[in-house]
């Protein structure tokens, strides 16, 4: 089973959301309003959560991340797989974030603020990072 903190886990999944909204294009990648890009507005949900060779969604976790025009943004982990939430089945958190046509970054309001870079293609994003030293790959699904 892969190992992950939840400082880091709220860090990288946020960077991991952050990945996703780059493969916007025109208008939607514009740096405006307090979170940025508009593409990146809304809940995303993982259908994909690649590590170390295991989905830990098709293993029965869930992940969301909800990115609101106002620039803040929040998590939610079901049924972790990955020890996301530090030992705990069920934990969500939050902060605020920005956003351009090529990188989000994630600052949950700690020292740990997150930039990552993503891909967007209709109403998918594909994030790719690496968390505590695992590679991960996360496809998310807009809502």
């Amino acid at each position: 089973m892969t190992v992950f903190s939840r400082r880091i886990l709220s860090t990288t999944l946020l960077s991991l959301a952050v990945a996703w909204s780059a493969g916007g294009c025109g208008s939607d990648e514009d740096n405006t309003g307090p979170g940025g890009n508009s593409a990146v507005v809304g809940t995303w949900n993982a259908t994909s959560f690649i590590a170390q060779g295991n989905d830990l969604i098709a293993q029965g976790m869930s992940l969301s991340f909800t990115f609101a025009a106002s620039g803040d943004y929040n998590f939610t982990v079901i049924n972790d797989q990955g020890n996301l939430c530090n030992g705990v089945a069920d934990c969500s958190d939050g902060g605020s974030y920005t956003a351009s046509g090529t990188q989000i970054t994630l600052d949950p309001g700690t020292v740990d603020e997150a930039i990552l870079t993503y891909t967007i293609v209709g109403s998918t994003m594909t994030v790719t990072a690496t968390i505590e030293g695992t590679p991960v790959s996360v496809t998310f699904t807009k809502q």
